[in-house]
């Protein structure tokens, strides 16, 4: 859980920025590093922090499955969309 939280602030942090001006700009740039992104918040969030949480050891798994699913699910579901987003060669550009 330290490597995800200190990947979380060093490295993640610093992509949200180029992401978002990215995505405000309508850059084609950033389409293999948000599938790259995406990739890894789903596997480390989705697979780490969620089996750990509902298949982990009994004192690790939390108490209130709804609640955590209420605050966390969004951190999984969001990158998602973004992969799908992603999938077209120029994300960016529009067909007429």
């Amino acid at each position: 859980m330290r490597f995800v939280t200190g990947l979380s602030a060093f490295v993640y942090a610093p992509f949200y920025l180029l992401l978002v001006y990215a995505l405000l700009r309508g850059r084609n740039w950033i389409q293999l590093y948000s599938v790259i992104y995406g990739t890894l918040i789903v596997g480390i969030t989705g697979v780490v922090v969620f089996g750990v949480e509902f298949f982990g050891e009994p004192q690790w798994r939390t108490p209130h499955p709804w609640s955590f699913l209420a605050f966390n699910l969004t951190y999984v579901l969001i990158p998602l969309l973004l992969i799908i987003r992603m999938r077209k060669p120029e994300p960016f550009t529009r067909s007429f």
